[in-house]
């Protein structure tokens, strides 16, 4: 009778250590690798005459992008946004800010913080802005699951993973 409640204790806490624990922390590590594969957007604050400047670098690439364009050449998966400078003066207040990602460039007429740039442009950080102290409480929480699970193995030879099967 005491070793059957003893079991069911331990069924409960394997429980609760998979439900608060393992859940979590698999789902914390899957959001992580799948936030890596992202391709990280650079991007600059410029003013309007910076872009528009002949010298300027957005100039040369936007040069060769429409060489390239009527030359017939394919340009597979490269994107380069037109710069509008009447935006950049009423929406950006004489600034804009442009980004690449990739093999496309664009622009965003507005005053943003880093963190509203990234959201624009759908580049997701959740799990990596995840503090370090959360991943090791969650790391900590999951730690007794297999081995309470392979305890209860062994001393009554079933596997229980649910605490309410027998």
């Amino acid at each position: 009778m005491m070793r059957e409640r003893l079991a069911n204790v331990l069924a409960w806490v394997a429980f609760l250590s998979l439900l608060f624990g393992v859940v979590p922390f698999g789902a914390m590590f899957i959001g992580y690798q799948l936030e890596e594969l992202q391709i990280q957007p650079r991007f600059k604050t410029l003013t309007c005459e910076e872009i528009q400047d002949s010298d300027s670098d957005y100039q040369d690439l936007l040069s060769k992008y429409e060489g390239a364009l009527e030359s017939g050449v394919k340009l597979s998966g490269i994107i380069v946004e037109k710069f509008d400078p009447e935006k950049c003066r009423i929406a950006g207040s004489g600034k804009a800010i442009r980004w690449i990602r990739g093999m496309e460039v664009g622009f965003i007429y507005a005053n943003l913080s880093e963190a509203q740039v990234y959201e624009r442009l759908g580049y997701r950080t959740f799990f990596r802005n995840i503090s370090n102290a959360r991943y090791e409480w969650t790391m900590l929480l999951a730690s007794p699951w297999l081995p309470i699970v392979l305890l209860l193995y062994v001393t009554t030879g079933k596997f229980r993973i649910l605490p309410w099967g027998k």
